[in-house]
């Protein structure tokens, strides 16, 4: 073991001397006039022929990477920006579940902090007492819908009513009703008629007997007169019993038409209450807050029931530029997101677009110390970070920064900017 500690340090003693030797060739070289080489021994001189080309070698390969290291400087561009920090906002407002009528709680199906979907259930309010107005509105509606659908049947002169298909399934009895209705009506008008044409064939067989007596003047002219008013009288009265049960029903069904259309909108809005009565979620988001949890609970009407905090395919960034750096931003601006939450050299950044920029400074006290900056905000092209199969979810409030690109430089630019800031400042002091 001591052997070879002995061996390595006299072999770096060697290399030391060695280099010692080329140093004091170099320098012996360096202080050499040209007249005094032919006097020099040629082992001496090939020395320091030797020397001589290495050290010129190493003069022009520091001099080849100085010039290309300009030359890369001056055209490797790049990207300028603009930092700013800021936090996620929502990209939409809180969004506030309430209910217009209010009523009792029946039944909870959501937590704070669950995430919910679109048109998911949320809760439900007891539906008791607007389904039993419902009900009862639906029964009356429609019964006038077959009523109505009578009356439209007499007026217009037809021998069989034609019901809605909704009301022969739901309301069959009404229906058959109806119908007697209808039949016992056109009895009596068919009674009516028999017995003005009974009177209308009897005074139409005494005209026709008459002419001839009235022709060989056995009767006089006025009794053929009288006998045909009368049998015009009886002509009109059977038009006009005719007449009279079309305008009767048709009277009637006006009326009806227009009960049944107020009841109509009557039913809509029932029937919308009774959809309210079950809340579902507008978006898709985090349920935030929660006002009412006590099933059995009263839900006064237009009260604040529950808060969701929207989710968005995209994100909403709120960040806050020092006015020394607002020049060069403006709406359109391509700008890199990064979360602080998520190692950026792990989880990378999130693309993003400059939206907006206040229109004049935001003063804002943090620490008991005035801050003024401009506001922008940076909407993103992804809501989240990772993979599709493993997305990592980014809410608001989480803290990010942002680089916002304005612009591209040559790495020589940046190089000379301190130089050049100095040339313009010095030399001016009093």
């Amino acid at each position: 073991m001591k052997e070879a500690i002995k061996s390595k340090l006299k072999t770096i003693a060697n290399k030391f001397a060695e280099t010692k030797n080329k140093l004091d060739i170099n320098v012996e070289r360096s202080s050499l006039k040209d007249e005094d080489l032919p006097y020099l021994d040629d082992k001496k001189l090939a020395i320091l022929n030797e020397s001589s080309f290495w050290a010129n070698a190493l003069l022009y390969a520091i001099g080849a990477f100085i010039i290309v290291a300009i030359i890369w400087a001056k055209y490797a561009i790049i990207d300028e920006t603009t930092n700013a920090m800021g936090k996620v906002i929502p990209s939409s407002q809180v969004q506030v579940i309430q209910n217009l009528e209010g009523g009792i709680l029946s039944e909870i199906l959501v937590s704070e902090g669950d995430v919910v979907e679109k048109g998911q259930v949320l809760l439900r309010i007891d539906d008791t007492r607007f389904a039993s107005s419902y009900r009862e509105a639906r029964s009356r509606y429609l019964a006038l819908l077959a009523t109505t659908s009578r009356l439209r049947a007499e007026s217009l002169g037809k021998d069989k009513v034609e019901y809605p298909k909704v009301v022969e399934q739901e309301a069959p009895e009404v229906v058959k009703s109806e119908d007697k209705l209808f039949e016992f009506n056109q009895d009596q008008l068919a009674s009516n008629l028999k017995t003005l044409e009974k009177s209308y064939e009897l005074a139409v067989k005494e005209l026709d007997i008459t002419k001839p007596l009235v022709d060989e003047g056995l009767m006089s002219q006025l009794e053929l007169l009288r006998l045909q008013r009368e049998v015009n009288d009886l002509e009109g009265k059977i038009e006009s019993e005719k007449d009279r049960f079309r305008t009767d029903a048709r009277t009637k069904f006006n009326e009806k038409d227009a009960e049944l259309s107020a009841l109509s909108e009557s039913i809509l809005a029932m029937e919308d209450r009774m959809v309210r009565t079950t809340i579902k979620s507008p978006v898709k988001g985090t349920v935030k807050k929660i006002n009412i949890s006590t099933i059995g609970g009263v839900i006064k009407p237009g009260m604040d029931i529950m808060e969701i905090v929207p989710f968005e395919d995209t994100l909403l960034i709120e960040a806050k530029v020092k006015p020394s750096d607002i020049a060069f931003i403006h709406p359109g601006q391509e700008a890199i997101v990064k979360v602080s939450a998520y190692d950026f050299s792990i989880y990378g950044s999130l693309p993003g677009t400059v939206e907006y920029i206040s229109a004049d400074t935001i003063e804002e006290d943090e620490n008991r110390r005035e801050e003024e900056f401009y506001k922008i905000l940076v909407r993103t092209q992804k809501n989240a970070l990772g993979t599709e199969e493993k997305p990592l979810p980014i809410i608001p409030g989480m803290v990010v920064t942002v680089d916002i690109l304005t612009g591209k430089k040559s790495v020589l630019d940046y190089i000379l900017k301190p130089f050049l800031k100095a040339k313009e400042r010095a030399l001016r002091e009093r």
